[in-house]
């Protein structure tokens, strides 16, 4: 994953940890953190700092009597944001004080402050990785991901899904080549927070993060505006650029808004070309759940857990939930099967094999609010390791759907089949 920061220090602060979700919050108004309060494996208060869509959180955990340890993953989005974090943790140990104890970071950056090295180390390791990936394609691999964050699997048509699009073989060609050939994976490369760092923000969340649909929740309605907002912004730093005035364009329309700003967005789109459109989520996706398993669900369903080991994703008209278990006196999956309760519901039973995995479902018809609601009850096994799924669906035609989709249920355990 390219560079990272990992470091420990001490303070005399007696409560640290709301001084530092200020510092690393504070981004002059372009980044929109979003922070987690948890407790580390060991039960320590644990800070989880999300700043950017392409880029793992920086996680703090408070170890006790006055030390702190900070890790950040910083390579997935780029030196640029590599430099970001190791000036927000500077800034950091100014006001608290904090006096650094232990410093990891293979390219020296953060005590040198050399950004030739810190892009030098980054090249590095792109080639090497571009490589790593043109071997593994060789192989037969598919799926492949680079500098992604964990937890979904996208699908598309090139060799390799990065944080600004796929990527063919004549590209990862090229960059084991010349890796500063390959830079526009990065969506935060050249240092601050100017016009292109904005510009791969925007793009970045466009294809991560976006569903392309009328938000469901508040929440997806701030993300379209705060891209939107970041569009304009860099857009006015830098008309210059490319801009991905289709997708711009189709923001305006998923809000319904008619305004010059859409306008002016409506005229660019018709004017571009007949590139592919941005976005991951037009597509399925393959999310990591609970207990090793995954799902291949529509990339459009918004997402939530529930608690550790039950996920909720939905959209207009149908609702998944997922939870896991392990059956610990099981000897296999036709045992787990047996040890969980019997499937409610007037259906067939239907039932499902695929190397070591079985899995049965059944329907089921019911009323609330006065509509008419079909409800798929599943369950699957992997040896001891157990799944439990509820489809609630609004309409007939998604029967289907749902079948297909519990019959996508993956465990970790599975025979390899990367080459599918």
């Amino acid at each position: 994953m390219g560079t990272s920061l990992s470091l420990r220090g001490r303070t005399s602060h007696g409560d640290p940890l709301p001084v530092i979700e200020a510092v690393l919050g504070d981004a002059a108004g372009v980044l929109v953190p979003r922070i987690e309060h948890l407790v580390s494996d060991a039960g320590q208060p644990l800070l989880v700092v999300h700043l950017h869509p392409a880029a793992e959180p920086v996680r703090v955990t408070e170890l006790g009597a006055g030390r702190l340890e900070f890790e950040a993953l910083t390579g997935t989005a780029g030196p640029g944001y590599h430099a970001f974090v190791a000036e927000r943790l500077h800034a950091l140990a100014a006001q608290l004080p904090l006096v650094w104890e232990h410093v990891e970071d293979e390219s020296g950056h953060f005590e040198s402050g050399d950004l030739v090295a810190l892009e030098n180390a980054t090249l590095r390791w792109l080639s090497a990785t571009a490589m790593e990936v043109l071997s593994l394609h060789a192989r037969g691999y598919r799926g492949l991901q680079l500098s992604l964050p964990e937890g979904t699997v996208f699908e598309h048509d090139g060799v390799v899904a990065t944080p600004m699009g796929p990527r063919d073989k004549a590209w990862l060609e090229a960059v084991a080549r010349t890796p500063r050939s390959g830079i526009d994976v990065f969506p935060w490369w050249t240092p601050g927070l100017g016009a292109s760092t904005l510009r791969g923000l925007s793009l970045s969340t466009l294809w991560l993060d976006l569903r392309w649909r009328k938000p469901l929740i508040e929440a997806e309605r701030a993300l379209l505006a705060t891209v939107l907002g970041w569009l304009e912004r860099g857009h006015d730093l830098d008309p210059q650029l490319a801009w991905p005035w289709r997708e711009w364009s189709e923001l305006f329309e998923i809000l319904g808004e008619e305004s010059l700003r859409a306008t002016r967005a409506h005229l660019r789109a018709t004017a571009g070309g007949l590139a592919m459109p941005i976005g991951f989520r037009r597509r399925p996706v393959r999310v990591t759940l609970s207990g090793g398993w995954s799902l291949r669900v529509p990339g459009e369903l918004a997402e939530r857990w529930e608690d550790p080991s039950t996920w909720v994703g939905w959209d207009g008209g149908r609702s998944i939930w997922f939870s896991s278990l392990e059956v610990a006196s099981s000897h296999s999956s036709e045992d787990t099967l047996e040890a969980l309760p019997p499937l409610e519901g007037q259906g067939e039973l239907m039932g499902l094999e695929r190397d070591d995995v079985r899995a049965i479902a059944r329907f089921d018809a019911g009323e609330e609010d006065g509509r008419i609601l079909v409800t798929l009850r599943a369950h699957a096994a992997m040896g001891a390791h157990a799944a439990v799924g509820t489809f609630v669906l609004e309409h007939e035609k998604d029967r289907d759907w749902a079948l297909e989709t519990w019959a996508s249920a993956a465990h970790l355990d599975e025979p390899r089949r990367a080459r599918d």
